[in-house]
């Protein structure tokens, strides 16, 4: 597993699109066993996510994202996870140990909002099929 945390320094950068740079813990049965620092490319979100793919991210996290970029993130397969703040290296392992409070997992807010767009879609065609049938009789 790969963990890349936005930063600024050792600090969680405020936005993962305007950060210096990533710090990415390569986790081995539950242990960081590596750390690099990936300068951040300063290229558009979807394109960031290719590249996050390509070299092994399984989550990003940071302080805020904009939605466009999160989007891509998961659509790329990457969890997201904003809201944090503090140490990188002390939230990269609080998201080891499941303590990483004050965040958001926007991956999972997305899905919601796709099944909430997917059930409204779901009763507007109910409702037309309905006005189609009293219309054939």
């Amino acid at each position: 597993m790969r963990i890349a945390v936005a930063s600024e320094g050792l600090e969680v950068s405020p936005h993962a699109g305007h950060c210096s740079s990533f710090m990415c813990y390569t986790v081995n049965r539950g242990v960081i066993t590596e750390c690099q620092n990936l300068p951040n490319p300063g290229v558009p979100g979807a394109t960031m996510a290719e590249l996050f793919q390509d070299v092994g991210v399984d989550v990003l996290v940071c302080g805020g994202i904009d939605m466009d970029m999160a989007n891509a993130f998961c659509h790329a397969g990457i969890e997201v996870v904003a809201g944090a703040a503090g140490s990188v290296r002390r939230v990269a392992e609080s998201y080891l140990n499941h303590t990483l409070i004050g965040t958001e997992e926007l991956c999972h807010l997305l899905d919601e909002a796709a099944d909430a767009d997917d059930e409204e879609l779901e009763s507007a065609f109910g409702r037309i099929e309905k006005q189609l049938e009293s219309a054939s009789r």
